[in-house]
């Protein structure tokens, strides 16, 4: 067995940092295309043991980087131990992907010619991708895909294989640049590659000149961003001070024919069914637009729900739409009563109860989804509004729990996708930022900065257009599933 080298580790290393730089906020996109290609090496020369630690220390080193913000987010909620503790457990636990995916690739490498292999390496990303997005509630940020939003050509292909396609290109590319290096003679690998960017940049043209605005029915769009300070949020002291700052933002709409009128999530501080002020106030700022999407607590049966509601504009709530997907360990506490006495942070996390249906507001020829915060993680949920009759979607988001880091840029890339993938139009209203109108090419309007309380209007697009992606979903990521089980189950019989 072969030892353990610096050689090899400090390519790990490389390979961690480029990757990590290659997502927002520092968005150098293009170090992806060659990013992979020093762990590559370190795995396709090493045996199972060694590559798995070589990825770890790859896996880590990019989560560390791009991720650091956890530490400060956890820190504003607990001590300095407990905040360390958890952010490396994280950390710990999303670099372990890293080592399954190069401890695959070194444990298949002997038993396939190159083409096979390649594949193999580019199909057992996305599975893993696909894992981690789901497993344990999952944790969908920073997906390899979502690093391409500066190359708007290339992330076109989202309209049928999903942001995992993104990522499968990617890695194929990286692969096929190895090969040619290992053996510059073989220029095949260097053509193919370039083949697979030309000929994806063409298909990303085409689309972007299709989907781009205007592209369907427009309508009149308000978005208000009120920056409120976390720490005032669900403090009693505040809640004039938080009402006028909404109401400051909503009167700036008020006979501008504005249809829709969003605001961020959880933005209302009390319950609208319950405290007759907050019912009041609401009714007050309804007239400001024909229909209002305001976040908020909602208590039905003695459960709490992240709510988003649908305001009409005399004041009387159409609908709303609960929070399917909570974020474990902030909305809902597995197992709470033993580890609340070890960690102090999940004795302020909240306990939401989740909801069942992603139901689309119908009103007055508005055809609206809303996803809520992490909801725009999972991109089977914005595909289930479509399917539902959406015809335009909506992120409601509060960010102010990581100032000014990279996570608010890294959360806002996401629905970037989720327009592409279901060509529809995004609305976008965050509480500190980012807040933006986003068209059915990805293409970024109106976007607002961190820490700034402003009011937007634009137009957006609303269309009935259903996508490959939207008829089909994950099928593309099934396919990659199907096949690294298949071939591992190879090496296994052989």
């Amino acid at each position: 067995m072969k030892k353990f080298k610096l050689k090899y580790c400090l390519f790990a290393i490389l390979s961690g940092f480029l990757l990590a730089v290659s997502f927002p906020k520092i968005n150098a996109f293009y170090f992806v295309w060659v990013v992979f290609i020093p762990i590559l090496y370190s795995s396709l020369r090493n045996g199972v043991k060694l590559s798995l630690v070589y990825g770890f220390i790859c896996g880590f080193t990019c989560n560390v980087v791009s991720l650091y913000w956890l530490f400060p987010f956890l820190r504003y909620n607990t001590n300095t131990i407990q905040a360390l503790i958890c952010s490396v457990l994280l950390w710990t636990y999303l670099s372990v992907f890293f080592s399954i995916w190069t401890g695959l690739i070194s444990l298949v490498k002997r038993h396939f010619v190159p083409t096979l292999l390649i594949l193999f390496t580019a199909s057992s990303w996305v599975f893993l991708e696909f894992v981690r997005t789901y497993l344990f509630t999952g944790f969908g940020w920073n997906l390899l895909g979502y690093s391409q939003i500066s190359f708007p050509y290339i992330i076109q292909i989202s309209d049928i294989t999903g942001v995992y396609g993104v990522s499968f290109v990617i890695i194929s590319v990286n692969s096929l640049m190895y090969y040619w290096l290992k053996d510059t003679k073989r220029k095949i690998y260097l053509l193919i590659a370039v083949c697979i960017v030309v000929c994806l940049s063409v298909y990303g043209y085409i689309k972007i000149n299709k989907y781009s605005n205007p592209y369907g029915e427009k309508i009149s769009v308000g978005i208000v961003q009120p920056n409120i300070d976390q720490y005032k949020k669900w403090n009693k002291s505040y809640v004039n001070e938080i009402l006028n700052i909404i109401k400051q933002n909503t009167v700036k709409f008020k006979d501008k024919n504005i249809d829709l009128l969003v605001y961020p999530e959880t933005v209302l501080p009390g319950y609208l069914e319950y405290e007759q002020n907050i019912k009041d106030f609401v009714k007050e700022i309804s007239d400001c637009s024909k229909l209002s999407l305001i976040g908020g607590a909602s208590f039905n049966n003695k459960n709490i729900y992240n709510s988003v509601f649908a305001i009409k504009n005399d004041g009387s709530i159409l609908d709303k739409h609960y929070k399917n997907h909570l974020v474990i360990f902030g909305e809902f506490i597995p197992f709470r009563d033993i580890l609340s006495k070890y960690f102090d942070i999940l004795n302020s996390s909240g306990d939401f109860s989740k909801g069942i249906y992603m139901n689309t507001f119908n009103y007055d020829k508005l055809f609206i989804g809303s996803t809520i915060c992490s909801e725009n993680f999972f991109p089977n949920l914005s595909r289930k509004l479509v399917l539902n009759g959406a015809k335009i979607l909506t992120n409601h988001t509060n960010d102010a729990w990581f100032f000014d880091s990279f996570a608010p840029y890294q959360h806002f890339v996401m629905n970037i996708f989720r327009a592409i993938e279901n060509r529809k139009n995004v609305i976008v209203c965050a509480n500190t930022g980012l807040s933006a109108i986003i068209d059915c090419a990805g293409n970024v309007y109106k976007l607002t900065n961190i820490n700034e309380n402003i009011s937007v209007i634009s137009d957006a697009y609303q269309n009935s257009n259903v996508t490959v992606y939207t008829k089909i979903g994950n099928i593309f990521s099934y396919i990659c599933i199907i096949f690294v089980i298949f071939t591992v189950a190879i090496v296994f019989i052989i």
